[in-house]
């Protein structure tokens, strides 16, 4: 499991990600940090976590959300962008791989999926 995952949204609005988001866990607290930042106390049977929304993260149109756990149903990124795009309809970016010091990674190497295509891509 990743410590964490982060995806990213193109054109997708909070309430959509919201709504998809309270099908896997229940939103125990929601609170607007500033006007691009939406954070989500979220709980599960196991455990509590925070959840961010962050719009215009990467260029104006796409929005992070970002699991702090490793605790969500997803083993890593790739997995969570494949149930966010099948549930949102989205295009939906992530990193490649979980982050790791030791490794080597091309940071602009990245998996994205749309109504065309999935699979890696190089995001610059």
């Amino acid at each position: 499991m990743q410590p964490d995952i982060e995806i990213y949204l193109l054109s997708c609005s909070n309430e959509k990600i919201i709504e998809w988001l309270q099908t896997s866990f229940t939103i125990i607290e929601e609170k607007k940090l500033n006007d691009g930042l939406l954070s989500l106390k979220i709980a599960t049977a196991e455990t509590e976590f925070e959840i961010q929304l962050l719009q215009k993260a990467a260029g104006k149109r796409f929005t992070s959300v970002w699991f702090d756990s490793d605790k969500t149903p997803w083993s890593d990124d790739v997995e969570c962008a494949k149930a966010a795009f099948t549930a949102l309809d989205c295009e939906v970016r992530c990193n490649i791989a979980s982050w790791s010091e030791t490794e080597e990674q091309d940071p602009d190497q990245w998996w994205h999926i749309n109504q065309y295509e999935e699979g890696p891509f190089i995001w610059r």
